[in-house]
């Protein structure tokens, strides 16, 4: 029996023209992975929150969803709620409880289960998990990663048959990333539990998915196991789904011809037993990329300067930044990465001025800023903060950008408004609700609000979180024709195949300091774990090469 059977499912949401969902047809198997993926608004979302009847949208529904034969509409409310969990995307938005045990006892809680049954399974479910350490800690000081392993065990209490995963990762740093996506298939491998899940970062993903839906404007453009859609994918030259290719995967099918009878590497493990048998490439690997990716940034002067840099949040707690000092030159794009809970976030709030260090000074172009007020600092700053909802105050996303034009008066135009809304394509979402649009979408229209001040230093905390990677690609673009106008870039993130491609320079922040700063070339070969994929698999081969291009230039293809 089919676990979910989709049949020809259309969703639209009130006072909206298009359709969310258009005719989807899909068979889920019990004890599958299934991947669904797309750009945003695509319909990700919404497919997984109709299929857990607590969470389905308002709107115009056809077509139908069979849940193990039952109609979902009619499943028991009970049933519903035990045997279909689901985990979303910001890991504080579904916690409701103040300490680790209280919030894995919640669901069973109201469910009625006895005392005797809530500590058998939250005592198997937390020696599984592996969090025996902090089963008593208050939620507020656990990292993203922990947080978002307890919207998951806390699910799992209920014994669920399904998993419904809304980019559970978005916000995760790259190991925490990894560890909870191999916890999934652990999950999945162990029980047969069915996951369905939707990802922007497929990279860790795919490897482990039975199932690959690629849905495009609420259509379903592939479907099929992800070696049969990628391989067609490629055949189509399909540009708007190529960037979604794992990089290794993209670098097999660059070199090689495609064929049925070879499996497409999708792994670091596959794509090294791949170029094992590459001998000729190896001969030819000479070539070197040192010239064309030099950074000159060590010849501009500094125009941000953080000098031993102390503060802590509370007197009583450890310090968050210990003797920091870390320069930015004037028009480079800095990307700063490091674990949840090291301070990045903190390091940009205390350059834009939302705090001030106990210890230290920053300079701008050699002043302090501590001196500088509010007003001044905004004129010279600009701040992207991690939570785009921090700045939609009104009705639609055109009035909110209008009235943030009005606010800036003569230091901005009409005309860089339109030349934002073209570049970024958001045109079709002018006039919804910014809380009715996608998480991708909420951070385009956050940035654009920032950028409509032209600011000299921009700081982004997270800029690509929820972004598909043609909007990546976007932005991309978009923050390199803004660095080579004069602004700086300064930029948080976990994204670190978007540092390899378009960052200058990189840091590495562990325990309050800086670890390492290097140009990205320099600090991503010396990694391990902070490294790209492509790096971990072609780095004995070609110790250079941190992105599938560089593969690709050295081999001459």
């Amino acid at each position: 029996m089919a676990h979910y059977q989709i049949e020809d499912v259309s969703f639209q949401y009130p006072n909206c023209s298009e359709k969310t969902l258009d005719h989807i047809t899909i068979t889920i198997e019990e004890g599958e992975f299934v991947l669904l993926c797309g750009s945003s608004g695509s319909g990700k979302t919404t497919m997984l929150r109709q299929l857990k009847r607590e969470v389905r949208p308002e709107g115009n529904q056809s077509g139908s969803i069979y849940y193990r034969g039952t109609a979902l509409e009619q499943l028991d409310e009970r049933r519903s709620i035990e045997e279909i969990g689901m985990v979303f995307q910001d890991p504080d938005n579904q916690i409701v409880m103040n300490t680790v045990w209280q919030e894995l006892t919640f669901g069973m809680e109201n469910l009625g289960y006895s005392t005797a049954q809530m500590q058998r399974r939250v005592g198997e479910l937390v020696q599984f998990f592996g969090m025996e350490e902090w089963l008593h800690l208050p939620i507020h000081e656990l990292s993203g990663g922990q947080k978002q392993l307890v919207n998951l065990a806390s699910v799992m209490t209920l014994r669920p048959r399904v998993l419904l995963l809304d980019e559970p990762s978005a916000q995760l740093d790259p190991i925490a990333a990894k560890e909870f996506i191999q916890l999934l298939s652990r999950i999945n491998e162990e029980f047969s539990l069915t996951i369905i899940i939707s990802e922007h970062r497929i990279e860790e993903v795919v490897p482990h998915a039975t199932q690959l839906v690629m849905l495009n404007q609420g259509k379903i453009a592939y479907l099929g196991t992800p070696d049969q859609v990628m391989k067609q994918i490629w055949k189509d030259e399909d540009a708007l789904f190529l960037p979604y290719l794992p990089s290794i995967s993209q670098l097999y099918l660059g070199i090689e011809k495609v064929s049925d009878a070879r499996a497409v590497p999708m792994s670091v493990k596959e794509g090294r037993r791949w170029l094992a048998g590459k001998q000729e490439q190896r001969q030819a690997a000479g070539k070197s990329l040192s010239e064309a990716v030099k950074v000159d940034g060590q010849h501009l002067e500094p125009l941000l300067t953080c000098k031993e840099l102390y503060f802590t949040y509370d007197k009583n707690a450890p310090l968050v930044l210990k003797r920091l000092s870390l320069s930015i030159h004037e028009g480079e794009f800095f990307a700063l990465l490091g674990a949840n809970g090291s301070g990045k976030s903190t390091l940009l709030q205390q350059i834009a001025g939302a705090h001030k260090p106990q210890r230290g000074d920053i300079l701008y172009a050699g002043k302090s800023l501590l001196r500088k007020s509010t007003v001044e600092r905004s004129r010279m700053i600009g701040y992207v903060a991690q939570n785009p909802m921090l700045y939609f105050t009104r009705d639609t996303v055109r009035e909110q950008l209008m009235d943030r034009l009005r606010r800036l008066g003569e230091h901005s135009s009409i005309e860089k408004l339109n030349e934002l809304v073209a570049r970024f394509d958001v045109e079709s979402i002018m006039d919804k609700h910014p809380f009715d649009i996608s998480g991708g979408q909420q951070q385009k229209i956050a940035l654009m609000l920032v950028l409509l001040a032209e600011p000299k230093l921009l700081l982004l905390d997270e800029p690509t979180k929820g972004l598909d990677p043609i909007s990546k690609h976007r932005l991309a673009e978009l923050l390199e024709m803004i660095r080579t106008g004069g602004t700086t870039i300064v930029m948080v993130s976990h994204d670190i195949e978007f540092a390899a491609s378009y960052a200058s320079r990189c840091g590495l922040l562990f325990n309050g300091a800086m670890a390492a700063v290097e140009d990205t070339r320099s600090f991503l070969q010396s990694n391990y774990f902070y490294t790209t994929t492509i790096h971990r698999t072609v780095g004995d081969v070609l110790p250079e090469a941190i992105t599938v291009k560089d593969v690709w230039e050295q081999w001459g293809n």
